[in-house]
């Protein structure tokens, strides 16, 4: 009974469901134990979509998101940790330090325009290239916000100076760190300053004198890092 209930919270088909072109964390689908607040654990093949902020996982060739994620106590994805909080999954980032981070990663994909054979970017198009429904990522270095082209790759013409479409990545991640006892939840950078009042200051200078690019995960993870410390 109990191996069925997990398999109903598992099993709902994908393909109606998604709200945006998929963005993959993972460049492959990662070995993941998922374990349940009442002591239940299921293995299973899965990533982390974050355009849609949804667990996927293969079922035989169908692609499957998880149900239910408020009943899960943590994932075991990738070689990471991952908990449920505010209606997204989290990753947990121990620090160094003993301070413990969590991310609500949310990655979107913004249309540039259209790159022609010598690397200018316009907004008509010659040609048309439909975006591959895996869009994946790959590595946390794909979320800086680099472009990328129909499924992964560098943009690139055909060789008959045709275009082929040009997108970003748009960082729209949550950050949850505590400090002093409380709980803090940003965004960005307008939303750290705002936090921090009395901080605006250091905190401006902290970025300038380290060329911090704050629309990066990585920028507002070295902030927070920094913020922490203060």
């Amino acid at each position: 009974m109990r191996k069925f209930f997990i398999i109903a919270l598992l099993a709902v088909c994908a393909t109606a469901m998604a709200q945006e072109k998929r963005i993959y964390f993972f460049a492959d689908f990662q070995k993941t134990t998922i374990l349940y607040k009442n002591g239940a654990k299921n293995v299973t093949n899965a990533n982390y979509d974050v355009a849609n902020r949804k667990v996927m996982f293969m079922q035989g060739e169908q692609l499957m998101e998880l149900l239910a994620p408020e009943t899960i106590d943590t994932l075991y994805m990738g070689g990471s940790r991952w908990i449920y909080k505010d209606k997204q999954f989290c990753e947990v980032l121990d620090r160094e330090d003993g301070n413990r981070l969590l991310v609500g990663w949310h990655i979107t994909k913004v249309h540039e325009g259209y790159e022609g054979a010598l690397g200018s970017i316009s907004q008509a198009p010659s040609r048309k290239v439909q975006l591959s429904d895996q869009f994946g990522m790959g590595t946390i270095a794909g979320i800086s916000g680099g472009m990328y082209n129909g499924s992964f790759g560098v943009n690139q013409n055909d060789g008959n100076g045709r275009n082929f479409d040009v997108w970003r990545t748009k960082n729209q991640s949550t950050y949850y760190f505590s400090k002093n006892g409380r709980e803090f939840c940003v965004k960005g950078m307008k939303s750290v300053l705002k936090a921090f009042p009395t901080k605006k200051n250091e905190i401006k200078q902290y970025v300038r004198d380290n060329d911090i690019n704050t629309l990066t995960a990585e920028g507002m993870l070295q902030v927070i890092d920094y913020l922490i410390s203060l």
